[in-house]
Formats: structure tokens, C-alpha cells, sequence
């Protein structure tokens, strides 16, 4: 059987890549593989701090807080698993990336399926782009799904 690991942010391109997801999932009668990753939230540094006044990192994200994302993915993958598909959800505090290519090891995925914002370049070359690195990174064939249909 074969694996599709199917990174969601429950942004609005989350719908898309979910049906995409489904049809390629029905076409080569796949599992599905759901993962929502929380991102730590970064502590604050002031320019030119010394290593004696950087603090901790804060603590991970309670529990709870995961439990509502697996909350989440549960709603997402109801419709799925209605419609016959074999549908697993994880959900954890990590890096997107990271986290994204660690999963994909993990569970064998035969495909990654995820979806791009259509952010702009300006915004890339500050805050970087998960699906850039996936692409760069990434063993298996990565599916872009754009967030805008049309």
C-alpha cells in the first residue's frame, strides 16, 4: 500500500490539499498520512546580547493545545475516512521542515502533498518557504497543491 504524507497548517489551503490528496489517495489506493506541526514560538533576544542574558527557550506547547490540533485533524480527516480512505492523524510541536522530512522517513510516504500559499518573493526571502525546502530536500516526489484554484 502505498503512503501519502500530507503536511496541513488548517490555513485556506487546506481544503485544497486535502482533495487532491483524497483523489491521488483513490487512484492508487493509498493510506493517508495527516500531520499538523506547531512551531515553538521563539523567545525574544535583544541585538547584541551575551550569552548571559539569553534566556531558556519557552516551555513546549501544553498538551491541551495539542490535543485541540489533534481535535482538528480528526474533523479533517472524517470526511475522508467516510469516504472509504484509510486516514491516520499526527500532530506535535516541532520544525515544519524538519519535522515534515522526518515523517515522511518515518512512515515510508511515497508522496509528500502540500500546499503553497503563493506568497510572494519579498515575503520568501524573509521568512523563507517550507514547500522550497521540502522540494530541496525531500527523497520522495513532493505535490505542490496552490492555494488559489483559479
Amino acid at each position: 500500500m502505498k503512503t501519502l504524507l500530507v503536511p496541513v497548517d488548517f490555513s485556506d489551503a487546506t481544503q485544497n490539499v486535502l482533495q487532491k490528496a483524497a483523489e491521488l489517495a483513490q487512484e492508487l489506493s493509498a493510506k493517508i498520512i495527516l500531520l499538523h506541526i506547531s512551531e515553538p514560538v521563539a523567545a525574544y533576544v535583544p541585538a547584541g546580547a551575551t550569552i548571559d542574558v539569553i534566556t531558556a527557550a519557552p516551555p513546549a506547547v501544553e498538551s491541551e493545545n495539542i490535543g485541540v490540533q489533534e481535535e482538528r485533524l480528526a474533523d479533517l480527516a472524517r470526511p475522508l475516512k467516510a469516504s472509504g480512505l484509510d486516514v491516520e492523524c499526527v500532530a506535535f510541536v516541532g520544525l515544519a521542515v524538519d519535522d515534515i522530512l522526518e515523517q515522511a522517513a518515518r512512515h515510508n510516504a511515497d508522496y509528500i502533498v502540500l500546499g503553497s500559499h503563493g506568497h510572494g518573493a519579498l515575503y520568501h526571502l524573509f521568512s523563507g518557504s517550507v514547500v522550497t525546502a521540502v522540494l530541496k530536500r525531500a527523497v520522495c516526489p513532493v505535490l505542490v497543491v496552490p492555494a488559489r484554484k483559479s
